[in-house]
């Protein structure tokens, strides 16, 4: 299938306006990854970042593509981190979906986020030629397929309903921790998250969800991790481990159980309020996705809260996970082997009870 602007434009405006029959219609020709490329991903990424920079440059108004560099570098970057974006969305969903005993297939699920993602693109495209009120219509396309991508994942990958709602939490939640770990390895940290997240709305708008979910919790998930990669600790000599340090240890611990258990209930909350609403056959609103958003960001609260809980305590992470790996050899040890192993069993024996979870 070679590219057919006739056809491009047939898709973009089936899948704003008639979508239901848009996607069946595309999905029933079960292209190939590559041909979804040809007739819609790439035009419409293209444009969108094209335009993105252009205007943004041009108003002097924000764009989640344009960067602190000349045109040509921001649309090559913005062309990266989208398509970095995509790909991710896609391996992601479609991975999840046999876990979720629905049916992986690539070139399907490749298609299903493209075509979902289309409000979200041309938002991005206009938007900076709106002054003050761009990032709302922004936040609009971004919304819009979120809703999208919830509905037409099941149709492309055959999710079954019971698990429509948990799928689309997790992959959620995967793509966070999969995308924070992409924007350091660029070197980019929260902010190259938050360009990376841009297809679906999530990285470009100055409030609302951007603020207190997923974008802000990355951001400010990258700073505190960058704090305590920072810190640094000299062991003493002799490998022993003071008592003052385990019951800091075992504080930190008990504290990190306590905010686990309270972002499990948030997301369990925010799953079971989307399931109900799945099975009354109502489609998600805004307050469902946010709270989504606030589940999945509290999910990487979750996976760095025993970090976050020493650093907010003004403790050395260095430190502590010095501490931590002293108790873990002597445990498994038993004390044999040297003199500090042999200590650090006392102490861990003596604090067993309040250890063992941990």
């Amino acid at each position: 299938m070679a590219f057919d602007v006739n056809r491009t434009m047939a898709l973009i405006k089936g899948g704003l306006l008639d979508h239901q029959t848009t996607w069946k219609s595309y999905l029933d020709s079960n292209p190939s990854w590559q041909q979804t490329v040809q007739v819609l991903t790439g035009p419409l990424l293209v444009v969108s970042v094209v335009l993105s920079v252009t205007f943004s440059r041009m108003m002097g108004s924000f764009s989640a593509y344009a960067m602190q560099s000349g045109w040509f570098m921001s649309v090559v970057l913005g062309l990266l981190f989208a398509a970095i974006g995509i790909l991710v969305t896609t391996f992601v969903f479609n991975f999840l979906a046999g876990v979720f005993k629905g049916t992986s297939n690539f070139p399907r699920a490749f298609a299903a986020v493209s075509l979902a993602a289309i409000p979200a693109w041309l938002a991005n495209a206009v938007a900076p030629l709106i002054p003050y009120l761009g990032g709302l219509l922004s936040l609009a396309g971004g919304i819009l397929s979120l809703v999208f991508l919830y509905k037409i994942i099941p149709l492309a990958l055959a999710v079954p309903q019971e698990k429509r709602v948990v799928h689309f939490i997790a992959s959620i939640v995967l793509m966070i921790v999969i995308q924070m770990v992409v924007g350091f390895a660029l070197g980019l940290g929260g902010a190259g998250s938050a360009v990376y997240t841009s297809d679906y709305g999530q990285g470009n708008v100055a409030g609302g969800m951007a603020s207190s979910g997923v974008v802000g919790e990355l951001t400010r998930q990258s700073d505190l991790m960058e704090a305590a990669g920072a810190d640094s600790y000299v062991p003493p000599a002799d490998g022993e481990v003071s008592k003052e340090q385990v019951k800091r240890y075992i504080s930190v611990m008990r504290k990190t159980r306590a905010m686990q258990s309270e972002y499990a209930e948030k997301l369990e909350k925010a799953s079971a309020d989307m399931q109900a609403k799945q099975d009354a056959g109502e489609t998600p609103s805004l307050a469902d996705l946010r709270n989504v958003f606030t589940g999945a960001g509290s999910m990487m609260s979750a996976n760095n809260a025993e970090m976050e809980v020493v650093k907010t305590g003004g403790g050395n992470w260095a430190e502590h996970e010095w501490v931590k790996s002293q108790l873990r050899a002597a445990r498994i040890q038993q004390g044999e082997g040297s003199a500090a192993l042999e200590h650090n069993f006392k102490l861990y024996k003596k604090f067993e009870e309040e250890l063992t979870d941990d």
